[in-house]
C-alpha cells in the first residue's frame, strides 16, 4: 500500500544557520529535519508551514514564497509495508519575533529539541530525507522555485 501526502515545510536562515528540529524513535535513530507536516484538508500550503512552525518552534513566521518541491518516499515505521510518499513544499519563512530555539506547544511527538545549525554542519548530521543538506544547498534565491524530482 502507498500513502501519498502534501507536506509543507519552513526553511528559517539567519544566513548562516538554518532552524532544525531533531527527532528521536523507539529505536534510537535521531533525525534532523525541517519544522513542518502534513497539509490538512482545506487548508493552503502557507497555512500549513505557518501551523506546524507554531506548533514546534513557538513561533511565528511570515511566509515569503515557495523554494522548491521534492519528493521522497520510505516505509512506515510501525507498518514497513506500507509505503509513505511524501511530496515536500519547502518555504522560505522569517521570523516575526527574535527566537531562542524552544520546543512548541504541541511538538511532533518524536521532537526532542529544536536547534540552529551552521549550514556547513549539515553534512555531520543525520537528515531527513537523507539529501536534505543538498536540499538546502540547491535553493538560491532570488531564483524562481524549483522542482526537485524524487530525491529519494
Amino acid at each position: 500500500m502507498n500513502i501519498v501526502t502534501n507536506i509543507a515545510k519552513a526553511i528559517i536562515s539567519d544566513g548562516q544557520n538554518v532552524l532544525l528540529i531533531m527527532k528521536e524513535y523507539e529505536d534510537g535513530q535521531t533525525l534532523y529535519t525541517l519544522p513542518g507536516g502534513r497539509q490538512a484538508p482545506g487548508e493552503t500550503l502557507e497555512e500549513t508551514v505557518r501551523r506546524h512552525v507554531h506548533k514546534e518552534l513557538a513561533a511565528s513566521v511570515n511566509v515569503l514564497g515557495l523554494l522548491g518541491v521534492y519528493e521522497h518516499n520510505h516505509p512506515a515505521r510501525k507498518d514497513p509495508t506500507v509505503i509513505q510518499y511524501h511530496v515536500e513544499f519547502a518555504f522560505l519563512c522569517e521570523l516575526i519575533e527574535p527566537y531562542d530555539p524552544v520546543m512548541g506547544h504541541s511538538p511532533d511527538p518524536h521532537q526532542i529539541s529544536v536547534e540552529w545549525i551552521q549550514r556547513n554542519d549539515l553534512h555531520r548530521l543525520s537528515l531527513h530525507p537523507e539529501e536534505l543538506g543538498g536540499i538546502l544547498k540547491s535553493f538560491k534565491l532570488p531564483e524562481p522555485p524549483a522542482y526537485l524530482g524524487n530525491v529519494s
